[in-house]
C-alpha cells in the first residue's frame, strides 16, 4: 500500500498503532479517459482533503456506493475491485445510467483510498491507497450499476507473440498504426435518416455523391441526434438505401435524424476500393497508404507450413 499524507501532520501511523477507536471512510476516484472525473464517498457525508472534496450519496451530488468484492494477493495475479452504484435517475443530467451505457466510464481509471478520522470529518492523516487499476467492465440494471475494474498489472497479460502472421492488417482504420493522412476527419461523412424502413437493425439513408455504398461496409456510424444520439455501431453491410448494423441499436431512430459514417476498410492487399491503397477522403482524393500496412498476405496456409 502507498500513503499519502496530504497534510503537514504526518502522524497518521503513530495514530493507528495506538489502536484508539476511530472513524474510517473510503474515497474513489474516477478519472475520465477524455478528461476530468468524480470523488465520491461511501461514507455517510461528504469529505474533503486538501482542495478536494468526495461527495456523499444524494440525490444530485453523487450515486449511493457499495463496495462488493475487493482482492489483494501478494504475487503477480491481477486485483479486482468490484463496486455497486445506486443511481437515482436524477442523477447527472437525467440519467448516469445512460451516460455510462453510451460510454462515460470506457477507458476511466479507479482509485480506491481510505482515510481514518479521530472524529467525522478530521482528514488531518491523509488517506491510504488501497487500489488503482482500470475500468474493466459495467453492468446496467433496472436497480443500478456493477463496475467492476482490475489493477494496472492487468496490462501484462498480453499474447506471444504480441503479432500474430495474418492476412488481415493488424490495424483499425484510422488509429494510430493505420497513420493515414487525414485521420477519422478525413474519411468520416455526415447523413440523415431517410424514410421509410429505419429500424433499429438498421437505417435507410443516401449514399454520398461519388461514392458507391460498399465503400462503408465495416463503417462505423455514430447517431447526432433523436432517440439513439450518441449510439455508435458498426456497418455490417452498406447498401445503395440501407445500412444494416452488426448489432442493432437500443432505440430506433426517425426520419431525419443525423448521424455520422466513417468509411469502412476491408483490411487487405487488392484492387477494391476500400483497400490500404484504394481509399478516398471526402474531397473524394485517392490515398495510399500501403506503407503502414500491417498484414502477412503470402504467409503460407497452415496446410502447407513446415
Amino acid at each position: 500500500m502507498r500513503v499519502f499524507f496530504d497534510y503537514t501532520d504526518s502522524g497518521g501511523p503513530a495514530f493507528l498503532a495506538s489502536r484508539r477507536p476511530c472513524f474510517v471512510g473510503e474515497l474513489f476516484t474516477f478519472s475520465l479517459a477524455q478528461g476530468g472525473g468524480y470523488l465520491w464517498t461511501s461514507y455517510q457525508s461528504s469529505l474533503t482533503l486538501g482542495a478536494s472534496t468526495w461527495l456523499a450519496a444524494s440525490p444530485v451530488g453523487a450515486p449511493l456506493i457499495t463496495r462488493n468484492r475487493f482482492g489483494v494477493k501478494n504475487t503477480v495475479e491481477v486485483p479486482e475491485l468490484e463496486l455497486r452504484l445506486g443511481s437515482p435517475d436524477s442523477l447527472y443530467f437525467g440519467n448516469l445510467k445512460n451516460q455510462i451505457h453510451n460510454g462515460l466510464f470506457d477507458g476511466a481509471t479507479v482509485a480506491m483510498d481510505r482515510v481514518f478520522m479521530p472524529v467525522p470529518g478530521d482528514l488531518r492523516y491523509g488517506r491510504v491507497n488501497l487500489f488503482t487499476g482500470r475500468l474493466s467492465g459495467v453492468t446496467i440494471d433496472s436497480e443500478g450499476i456493477t463496475v467492476t475494474s482490475k489493477g494496472h498489472n492487468v496490462l501484462m497479460n498480453q499474447q506471444a507473440p504480441r503479432n500474430l502472421y495474418q492476412t488481415n492488417c493488424l490495424h483499425t482504420f484510422c488509429d494510430a498504426g493505420c497513420a493515414i493522412t487525414g485521420g477519422e476527419a478525413a474519411f468520416t461523412f455526415t447523413g440523415q435518416v431517410c424514410a421509410p424502413g429505419t429500424t433499429a437493425g438498421g437505417i435507410t439513408w443516401t449514399v454520398p455523391a461519388g461514392f458507391t455504398a460498399s465503400q462503408f461496409t465495416h463503417g462505423k456510424v455514430t447517431m447526432t441526434s433523436g432517440a439513439a444520439s450518441g449510439q455508435i455501431r458498426t456497418v455490417r453491410l452498406a447498401g445503395g438505401v440501407s445500412l444494416a448494423f452488426a448489432y442493432p441499436l437500443y432505440d430506433a431512430p426517425s426520419a431525419g435524424d443525423t448521424f455520422s459514417i466513417l468509411m469502412g476498410c476491408d483490411r487487405q492487399l487488392n484492387a477494391t476500393t476500400s483497400s490500404c491503397e484504394q481509399h478516398r477522403n471526402t474531397s473524394n482524393t485517392l490515398v495510399n497508404n500501403l506503407q503502414h500496412y500491417r498484414g502477412f498476405p503470402f504467409v503460407p496456409q497452415a496446410e502447407l507450413a513446415v
